[in-house]
């Protein structure tokens, strides 16, 4: 009897042992999963901030008179107008 309770004894050991070790090894590949979730996304919050200060960039450029002027006469031709050219329209006196 003794030595029956005894084989039980280190066969629900073994069980729970062999039950901790499955669980840490799922729990080590579940984890190792969402590192590489995490790493995907870190890897995507830098790929936007360096498009958003691209973007910055751009319209900090964009908003700039003297591009506007550049592209005014580039692409639509147009020009300053020189003093003959200007009519002064004043308000009359009430």
């Amino acid at each position: 009897m003794k030595r029956s309770a005894e084989n039980l004894f280190r066969a629900v050991c073994l069980g729970f042992s062999l039950l901790l070790l499955v669980g840490s090894l799922l729990f080590g590949i579940r984890t190792a999963a969402w590192n590489e979730t995490a790493a995907a996304y870190q890897r995507r919050a830098e790929s936007l901030r360096r498009e958003n200060a691209i973007l910055l960039a751009r319209c900090a450029c964009s908003l700039s008179l003297e591009e506007i002027e550049g592209r005014a006469a580039e692409e639509l031709g147009m020009q300053r107008l020189s003093a003959e050219q200007m009519i002064r329209v004043e308000e009359p006196i009430r």
